[in-house]
């Protein structure tokens, strides 16, 4: 944790990457406020995601687009500086934590099953019911994994930004 205060103080001092952080986060709270309802919508995005709000998926929402914002805000200075910024555990979390309750009640599991049963006919047979089932099920672990794989995307961003500190300091 004190890694990631470290990195954001950096980070934060210049106010082109405070505002990254603020419309960032606006940007994917919106986008998770109306794409995590969506498994009580039957898959439809839109207006009608807000009616299906409650405590937890705004605590969801407001969580996973608070540690996007940081996770872009800390990956846009490291690009800005030269360095390799961890985008793998950033775009997984992120992917995981919209497409979870679009997978549970949208007809792409079964299209995707469709066309991977006409190709190997014995491999999968008419598990796409099936696999929406388990979605629907572990939605809440998938969402805690989500934000784990979030997480580990900040912080290993964040030890980036300290060891690229720690390393221009001993150069100077």
């Amino acid at each position: 944790m004190k890694v990631i205060i470290k990195a954001l103080k950096i980070v934060w001092q210049h106010s082109f990457y405070r505002w990254l952080s603020g419309i960032s986060f606006v940007a994917f709270f919106l986008l998770y406020a109306f794409t995590l309802p969506s498994s009580f919508t039957g898959g439809q995005i839109g207006w009608l995601s807000l009616h299906y709000l409650d405590t937890f998926m705004v605590a969801l929402s407001f969580s996973m687009a608070f540690l996007v914002a940081l996770i872009m805000t800390l990956m846009a200075w490291l690009i800005h500086q030269g360095k390799k910024a961890s985008k793998v555990s950033a775009s997984s979390g992120v992917l995981v934590g919209i497409f979870t309750p679009l997978l549970c009640c949208s007809p792409i599991i079964p299209i995707i099953f469709g066309f991977l049963s006409s190709l190997l006919p014995s491999f999968i047979g008419s598990s796409g019911p099936l696999f929406q089932g388990f979605i629907a099920t572990h939605q809440t672990q998938l969402f805690v994994l989500a934000i784990a794989l979030l997480v580990l995307a900040l912080h290993q961003n964040a030890k980036k930004i300290d060891s690229g500190l720690s390393c221009h300091i001993k150069e100077k």
